[in-house]
């Protein structure tokens, strides 16, 4: 589905941006020549990245904290909104996941019809859901403590990262991107940042270096961790 002046935003639990879709530049004509009209331009839409916090104290009342705080889908009008940046358009979050993992928001202008966006996000989420579930759910346990022997560490991997888990770690250290991950394992790319996060937090790695210098350490090279 395209939207012309929509951004879509994952983040995780901490409402820190984990994956970012920006509005596309440029309207359209012919039949959809009235567009414009209802459109911001490109330059009004703040800007995000990986690892920004959407919380309070950066951008004031929005609909990401307000979700956080209800734990369910919320929608804020512009006018609301406590930061300026978002004053000339909506914000609408929703929680995914068990406790829960994480939000999916989209921000878009007032000028647009909420309802038909909120529907399609929630979509969005519950295919998330489904293939975070598909993919053997969440683990009970945290990092991996370096302490461990070698056959608790051997332990750990089996029985501590779930099914999808191992096939994204894998594919990771394959060196395959996000994208060519969600292609071979047919589900959308959220899920596969999703997953990805979630090794790295259970293996104690915060960057793709330290995962591969920590598999290297175990003996396991690229793409000799198979499930």
């Amino acid at each position: 589905m395209f939207f012309p002046d929509v951004g879509l935003i994952v983040t995780d639990s901490d409402l820190r941006v984990a994956a970012v879709m920006h509005p596309a530049p440029g309207g359209r004509g012919g039949e959809h020549a009235d567009e414009g009209a209802r459109s911001l331009p490109f330059g009004a839409f703040p800007k995000f990245n990986p690892g920004d916090a959407l919380d309070e104290a950066s951008y004031g009342l929005s609909a990401f904290v307000l979700a956080k705080r209800s734990g369910r889908i919320r929608a804020v009008a512009g006018a609301v909104h406590t930061c300026p940046r978002f004053k000339w358009m909506w914000t609408v979050a929703v929680p995914f996941g068990k406790e829960p993992l994480g939000y999916v928001g989209l921000f878009f202008s007032t000028y647009r019809d909420p309802y038909g966006y909120a529907s399609w996000l929630i979509e969005v989420t519950e295919q998330i859901e489904r293939e975070l579930q598909a993919g053997g759910g969440e683990a009970d346990r945290g990092t991996l403590s370096e302490s461990e022997t070698e056959g608790e560490r051997a332990g750990f991997l089996e029985k501590m990262l779930t099914v999808r888990e191992r096939e994204v770690l894998d594919l990771v250290l394959e060196g395959l991107s996000d994208e060519a991950m969600a292609q071979k394992l047919h589900i959308s790319v959220w899920t596969v940042r999703t997953h990805r996060k979630n090794v790295y937090r259970k293996l104690g790695v915060s960057t793709l270096r330290e995962l591969v210098g920590k598999m290297k350490g175990w003996g396991v090279g690229e793409g000799k961790y198979l499930v």
